[in-house]
């Protein structure tokens, strides 16, 4: 597929008659309010090409949510923070779920509710979830990919000798940063795809894509979330917003 075809499916619906009204850059994660919405996503700090020129405050919506398709990627984590601030509101879950567009799953995190169900299974990680061992040790065999990699994980490049014989693969939602997404699902095309994270945006399009299920964050607390943003909170977003899971009516 055209690896751009998930990211214009994203960026197609938001509003281009609406200016950006504040955007916080944090070391760990990065926030932007716009049309009375807040968004965020975690920081990249990567930045291998100069990035855009133009002022982000001057940008429209649209245009501040199409910088998620920058190389540069603290740019980009901009981006994904506006396209999140239209995707991850309580109001628009509500209407979706309202029209039967998607369904709302338990509040439980991911990798609990599906613990049962991975008993037996293969399963790979793609990022680290210190938490999540707990709920993968009675699967058949568990990996994590990492770009960083500890001991015991793979090099994220395994990714292409690994994904295509996994049962669930949970996905972090920083892919959506650093482009990784679109070949990612590719891969785990056999599998059953959780994109996990306050990172993760939650645009029912995704599930088009391949992806089978969306864990991510709704951000309710705009101050308290600008007020970790700044601080460097680690859990800026999951402190300050509320988990979801949904999946396909």
């Amino acid at each position: 597929m055209c690896m751009w075809k998930l990211y214009d499916s994203l960026i197609e619906p938001i509003p281009d008659d609406v200016k950006i009204e504040e955007y916080i850059s944090g070391s760990h994660w990065t926030s932007l309010t716009v049309g009375g919405n807040t968004g965020a996503a975690a920081t990249n700090p990567l930045q291998t090409i100069p990035g855009t020129e133009k002022n982000i405050l001057d940008m429209s919506w649209k245009e501040a949510a199409g910088l998620i398709k920058s190389w540069n990627f603290s740019e980009a984590s901009i981006g994904a923070a506006a396209v999140n601030a239209y995707y991850n509101q309580p109001d628009r879950i509500r209407m979706l779920e309202k029209e039967g567009t998607i369904r709302q799953l338990s509040k439980e995190d991911a990798f609990m509710a599906h613990s049962e169900d991975m008993k037996g299974k293969k399963v790979a990680t793609i990022g680290h979830f210190w938490f999540a061992e707990e709920y993968l040790k009675e699967a058949e065999s568990c990996v994590i990919l990492e770009r960083n990699p500890m001991d015991g994980d793979y090099p994220d490049s395994a990714c292409e000798y690994i994904l295509s014989d996994r049962d669930y693969v949970f996905i972090t939602g920083f892919t959506l940063v650093n482009k990784t997404l679109p070949r990612l699902l590719e891969l785990s095309r056999n599998a059953k795809v959780i994109l996990v994270g306050p990172s993760a945006a939650l645009a029912p399009q995704l599930f088009d894509f391949g992806v089978w299920e969306l864990a991510g964050t709704l951000i309710t607390d705009k101050k308290l979330t600008e007020e970790f943003v700044k601080k460097g909170e680690h859990k800026a977003v999951i402190r300050s917003g509320l988990p979801v899971r949904l999946s396909l009516k």
